[in-house]
């Protein structure tokens, strides 16, 4: 629309006041045409000429527009409480305070254990202690740590909480979450009107909002993503902040804020929300990680001689992960914990259950089995559920009859989760092979000899490769005679320049080297690269140089064994490199040191070198020597044939242990004969440790030999000559 010329003359010879008044009158796309155009017009000199030349046009609309800005932008005067004894009730009683203003969402009855945890979220918000609660996924867990952040803040509770997720988007998401609670419910809006400004604000963000004249200071997100409460100096959440955070956000030390009065308020309340994925829970590298930030950086955010409480909700995962060890009174004596099974105590006759699970595998289809076990339970509902005893009935799937049976489907179908998720046990299963290697362990075993240093009194130094499509995993030992050793460095080729990662995040890759050949050749220059690294002399603590007597390259992979055996038979370090690859016969078959004829090289060590094929290669039982190695880590640090590792600083070492814990050793017995299996854990990276146990096969091939180990006369010291050895 263009305003006729005649119209903006006439236009302006109105009053401020008639002005004000016909503007009042116009649609918001006209008013603000309008006093466009009349500044304009006052901007090139074009003003009414009726109008006296003294008047300040421009001052003149200016003032119009601040006043009608400041009209607009006022929301007062508030409404009045409409219940008070009602609000001060629910301020007394968190458990009160979701009935009466969130019917909506907590509409079902109260499971004992939501009860209990709400209970102990009071008392948090209240005296700042710290509880950790573990419940299944979806009981609520969330709902309740997202309402009691709400009654802590407009009830004047706390000033600054912080709501704590895994991940960035985890974040953003309680904080959307937090607003749909808040105006999910009308009758919270009546007893509180001092949340109208932020709900008003959370959806027009770029709208300013005016109390009684005075301009408020308000955000649904700033600009370090916290929820600012609305500056209404009488109400109990005035200028209160509510910072949702990830985990591993790197801005969160020294959050605070500085108050109307000029007080710095530091954080006084911390809610963690199921902060651990699943990729953590597996990993003791970032479950250790994400532990020292709970209790360094986000622990340690109040301020002095000030309290502040924590609780974190949770979900068992794995056994030791964060739920676990938080879950632990021994790990964190200064947390109150609590696992909320959700089947308190078994059916008498599990027997029964037996069948049930059963009945479900039956049927051509899922449907079919589902129908024929359900009606077995329904059947014979009184003898199954006799005994047991659920947290709450309504934790149950549609269709079925029970919250029992529900669990107990997860039970027969899916018995991991069940123990971890529903249960909330965490225990692993049983491992009876002897051999449990700990990280904490683990890392204690610094040998305070730099990295990249050989050990004083060092006889042999061993290398071994291990090949992935897009990244070489390499390590470096040093050993005596008698077995005893040090691990004097390793890593990756190309170098990841981390000190934590895993495979599936690598940040430089052997494709990447050079993109216009392809990745058989820059598979071989890697090999070739590293080779020509590890050759090369490694310093001594007496100040001479070492270089490897023998370097093996794992040679299981059939997509590697081509390119591998022909970079080695080129290779001008040949001597000393042998392919190497694992075997795992079952106990009692024949060993593999008794593999080949008399053209290999036989053992009494579980080894062989065979020398009927190019190249000289060399077959080792991979479960014998992870046990060998385990063993080695179960040393103690003082006594011989204990292997250390480098350096005196244990966290440099973590993403090492976390290989070195990556499987799991399982007794099995094979026609009546006991071995030992190791497997990997689900989720986990295993490759140092195949080249922690690998440099182990070649110091047996060297010579070295545990003492009162029965060792032939033939291999004494070295079984063989190696070409190019010392």
């Amino acid at each position: 629309m263009t305003i006729p010329t005649d119209e903006l003359d006439l236009i302006e010879l109105l009053s401020d006041s008639e002005l004000e008044d016909w503007l009042a009158q116009q649609d918001p796309a006209t008013e603000a045409e309008v006093m466009a155009a009349l500044m304009e017009r006052e901007a090139s000199g074009l003003s009414n000429p009726i109008r006296a030349p003294d008047d300040r046009e421009s001052h003149r609309v200016a003032g119009i527009i601040n006043r009608r800005t400041a009209s607009n932008q006022e929301i007062g005067p508030l409404p009045e409480i409409k219940d008070a004894a009602r609000r001060d009730a629910g301020s007394a009683d968190i458990i009160l305070f979701a009935e009466t203003y969130f019917k909506a969402t907590f509409y079902l009855p109260w499971s004992p254990y939501q009860r209990v945890m709400m209970q102990k979220f009071q008392s948090v918000v209240e005296d700042g202690t710290r509880e950790c609660h573990a419940v299944r996924r979806g009981g609520l867990k969330s709902t309740c740590a997202r309402l009691a952040t709400i009654w802590a803040v407009v009830n004047g509770h706390r000033r600054f909480p912080v709501l704590v997720g895994a991940t960035d988007p985890k974040a953003s998401e309680h904080r959307e979450n937090f607003f749909a609670m808040l105006k999910s419910s009308e009758i919270l809006l009546e007893d509180f009107p001092e949340l109208l400004p932020l709900l008003l604000k959370h959806a027009q963000p770029k709208r300013q909002y005016r109390l009684d004249g005075r301009l408020l200071t308000v955000h649904p997100k700033d600009d370090k993503g916290r929820i600012v409460f609305p500056d209404i100096h009488n109400a109990l959440s005035c200028e209160a902040h509510v910072a949702p955070y990830s985990i591993n956000a790197t801005d969160a030390s020294g959050l605070a804020f500085v108050d109307r009065h000029g007080i710095t308020i530091r954080p006084d309340l911390i809610i963690y929300d199921d902060v651990q994925t699943p990729q953590s829970a597996k990993s003791p590298g970032m479950t250790e990680s994400l532990e020292d930030k709970v209790t360094t950086v986000f622990g340690g955010m109040k301020g002095l001689a000030a309290d502040m409480g924590e609780i974190m909700v949770c979900t068992v995962r794995n056994y030791d992960c964060l739920s676990d060890r938080f879950l632990n009174r021994k790990l964190h004596p200064d947390w109150n914990s609590a696992r909320h099974a959700s089947i308190l105590k078994m059916p008498v006759r599990m027997d029964l259950w037996e069948v049930y699970a059963k009945l479900l595998g039956e049927g051509a289809t899922a449907e079919d089995g589902k129908e024929r076990a359900q009606s077995f339970y329904v059947a014979n509902k009184i003898h199954m559920d006799e005994g047991a005893r659920v947290a709450w009935e309504y934790d149950k799937e549609p269709g079925e009859v029970s919250a029992l049976q529900s669990l107990m489907t997860i039970r027969a179908t899916r018995p991991d989760f069940f123990r971890t998720d529903i249960q909330q046990i965490g225990a692993r299963p049983a491992n009876d092979s002897g051999l449990r290697l700990n990280q904490k362990d683990i890392l204690a075993r610094c040998s305070n000899v730099p990295r990249g240093v050989v050990p004083h009194g060092a006889t042999y130094l061993t290398g071994f490769i291990d090949s992935s499509d897009e990244v070489l995993w390499w390590m470096v030992c040093a050993w005596k005679q008698d077995f005893t050793g040090w691990i004097v460095d390793y890593g990756t080729w190309p170098d990841q320049d981390r000190a934590m990662f895993r495979k599936s995040d690598l940040i430089s890759r052997i494709s990447d080297r050079d993109p216009d050949v392809s990745w058989e050749e820059n598979f071989v220059v890697a090999h070739q690269s590293l080779e020509r690294h590890l050759v090369r002399g490694w310093p001594t603590e007496d100040g001479n140089l070492m270089r490897p007597d023998l370097i093996l390259k794992d040679w299981a992979d059939g997509g590697h064994n081509r390119l591998i055996s022909g970079q080695i038979m080129a290779s001008e370090h040949r001597p000393i490199l042998r392919p190497a690859r694992g075997a795992t016969p079952k106990p009692g078959r024949k060993p593999v040191h008794l593999w080949g004829d008399e053209r290999d090289i036989q053992t009494g060590s579980h080894w062989v070198e065979r020398r009927t094929t190019m190249p000289y290669h060399v077959q080792h039982d991979a479960n014998i020597w992870k046990s060998v190695a385990a063993r080695r880590l179960l040393t103690a640090t003082s006594a011989p044939s204990s292997v250390m590792l480098p350096g005196n600083e244990p966290h440099e070492n973590r993403l090492l242990a976390e290989h070195l814990t990556a499987e799991e050793p399982k007794a099995i017995t094979y026609d009546n004969v006991p071995g030992v299996v190791w497997e990997l854990l689900p989720g986990r990276d295993n490759d140092f440790f195949d080249t922690f146990y690998g440099n182990h096969v070649a110091a047996s091939m060297l010579g070295c030999v545990v003492k009162g180990q029965a060792v032939s006369a033939a291999r004494k010291f070295r079984t063989f000559k190696i070409p190019g050895a010392r």
